[in-house]
Order: structure tokens, then sequence, then C-alpha cells
């Protein structure tokens, strides 16, 4: 098989244009078919990829195609749908699915059990985890550059849980090793009607998130701007020294992307790479296909190493709903965010319902908090 390129197709041609892009580039994968409900978006992106089997149907496609890889890449309420009637009713032999993983454990736990009944490779789309910086802030982590970690933060200015701290979360995790978390808790504010493509998205977060090895992560979202805040930085702090991880520089702004603060005094710095979110999906999809192969043995977005995310997500939200401390693994199945608002719990004081990603969706913007 390592010499075969494998046969891939891609549901959903927004997101899914650079899962296409990716397939395409890769060596080890080739690109047969597209999938999407909009068929103006659909020739959009085949005419760009030059891709002649084009469906507006997902089990169409899978029963005419039979591929070997196939990317989701649709909202995160379909995911779990969509992946488990792949893997039940088809043979391909990998599954990308976009983050977040799904909207509650429950489905999630689903995916991953019909996928390792068939023997089936499930990764979750945490394009990030590809950066190159973000694996060298990770490799400094290994080598013991602040010692152990003992705190975690990361602040970001807007976008949900589901979307921007999704990506804020799973970075860290992965920076930090990997570290299994032990408890969760948090608080959730939803006063406006808010959604993100098609989902309820709270107004603002706060989770902290404790490891077994007693290290902390703390995580923020649409928290006033102040103190040491900085839209996408994250901080490490360990027993022998603080390193400073930062992402996207604005041009003409600081060019150093990693810095240690050692103890004593000695500041290390590193220049950010030249690394775009294209050059970081390609090497996904690529890693992506090699690992389904069996060329290689391990890969960094392993559905059973990013459902840590998914699950520290649905603990934030538990803990709202709970107002209480919770535990490791996390025994709700269903979505406590829908749980909340359908019994009264997270009340909307400004009715009016809008999308932050499709603004032209909007009725009443809310007023400003």
């Amino acid at each position: 098989m390592a010499d075969q390129k494998l046969r891939a197709v891609v549901l959903g041609c927004q997101v899914g244009r650079n899962h296409a892009d990716g397939y395409v580039d890769s060596d080890a994968a080739e690109l047969v078919a597209l999938c999407d409900l909009d068929k103006r978006q659909l020739d959009l992106i085949a005419d760009q990829y030059d891709v002649e089997a084009r469906y507006t149907d997902f089990e169409t496609m899978l029963e005419e195609q039979q591929p070997d890889l196939i990317s989701i890449a649709t909202p995160q309420q379909t995911h779990a749908a969509l992946t488990i009637l792949a893997a039940t009713r088809y043979t391909p032999k990998g599954i990308l699915c976009e983050k977040g993983m799904a909207i509650s454990m429950g489905e999630a736990r689903a995916m991953l059990a019909a996928c390792e009944r068939r023997d089936i490779k499930l990764s979750i789309g945490h394009t990030l985890r590809h950066g190159t910086q973000v694996q060298q802030a990770r490799e400094l982590i290994a080598e013991g550059a602040i010692g152990e970690v003992q705190m975690s933060h990361i602040w970001y200015a807007e976008g949900g849980m589901m979307n921007i701290m999704c990506h804020c979360c799973d970075r860290a995790l992965f920076i930090m090793g990997d570290p299994e978390p032990a408890w969760v808790m948090g608080n959730v504010q939803r006063d406006a009607d808010r959604w993100e493509r098609g989902w309820p998205a709270e107004e603002r977060a706060v989770g902290v998130i404790g490891f077994a090895d007693g290290a902390r992560l703390i995580l923020e979202g649409e928290t006033p701007h102040g103190g040491h805040t900085e839209d996408h930085r994250h901080t490490f702090i360990g027993t022998e020294g603080t390193l400073a991880v930062r992402f996207d520089p604005v041009a003409g702004d600081d060019p150093i992307g990693l810095r240690i603060h050692r103890k004593g005094g000695h500041v290390e710095s590193f220049e950010f790479h030249d690394d775009s979110f294209v050059d970081r999906r390609r090497r996904e999809i690529d890693t992506f296909a090699r690992w389904v192969a069996g060329t290689l043995s391990t890969h960094h977005t392993d559905a059973h190493v990013c459902v840590r995310t998914q699950e520290i997500l649905m603990a934030i939200y538990e803990s709202a709903r709970t107002h209480s401390l919770v535990e490791f693994p996390m025994q709700t199945s269903t979505s406590p965010l829908i749980e909340m608002i359908e019994s009264g719990a997270l009340p909307v004081r400004y009715p009016g319902r809008y999308d932050i990603r499709h603004r032209a969706t909007i009725e009443r913007e809310p007023p400003a908090p």
C-alpha cells in the first residue's frame, strides 16, 4: 500500500477547499471526488483542482467512489452522524473530521467506537498541531527548557468555545505534551442569541483544567482585555522558567515568536517561522495519508488524543450547568450547552438570533456589553 496513492474525497467545499488542496499536494494521496450541497461552491472548488467527480449527496459519492480517505469538513453538529455513517456502511481506511470533533461526549465516543470496530483511523482536524512554531514549542517543553510545566494560560478576543477556544485548548495540550486532564471547573455567559455556523455560541467563557501530573491550564475567551492579555498568546510557567508563544505576527510587529525567560534573568528568543495555514494543512493531510497507509506509526491529530480537547470543552459547559467541579472521565453524554438552553438555565436577555460566521443573516446586532 505504501507505494500506492490512497483515493481521497472531501465533503464540504468551504473549509474543505483546504483539504482538497492538501490532497492534491500530497504524494501519498489523490483527490478523486468532492461533495457539497451548494452546487456553485462545489463547481468552484472542483474547477480549481480539476476534479471531475462532483456530488451533492454524500452517500452517493461514497457508494460510487469507495474511497480510502474521507475528509468531513462540515459544521460540528453534523460530524458524528456523517463519520458513523461512513465508518459503518462503507470501507474507508481513514477519516479526517474537522474540529470541533462533535457537540457532546456521547457523539465523540460513538465516533471513536464506530471507527475502532472497523479498524478505521480517525483524525480530528486540529491543523495547528502541524505548525512549525507550535512543534518547536512542544520540543522545547519536552527537552526541559523551563523544567516541569506548572501553569499555562491563553486568552482570545472573540470567536466562541467550539471555534476559537477549541483551537487554543488543543494547541496548549499539544505544546504541553498532551497531558491527561483530571478535572475542569468553568463558567459561560450567553446573554444574546448568538450562534456560530449554525450552533449556539456563548459570549464569554473561562475554564480551569487540572491535569493528573498537577499542572494547570487556564482558558479565557472574550473576557475583558487587560493585564498581560494578548490574543492567542500562550504562556507556560515551569519550575525553571517561562515560555511565551505568540502566533501570526502583524506586519511590522515584534518578530519574536518564542521567548524563554530562564531563572537568573537570561532570555532566549526565537523568531517567527514563515509558516502559513496552507503549509500547515498540507503537512496535516500528507501525514494523515501516510499514517493511514502505514508508513507513519503515529499521527499528531489521532482522535484518541484529540478527544481530550472535546472532553475539556464539554466539561466547561457541564461545570457551568452544574455549578461544580467536573471530574474525568466526564459522565454526561449529551450537550451540556443545549441542556442549559432548553432548561432555561442560560436565558437570552437580548433576543435576535445572529451568526458570527454569517453576518448577512444577522437580524439584530446585540447591544455592546
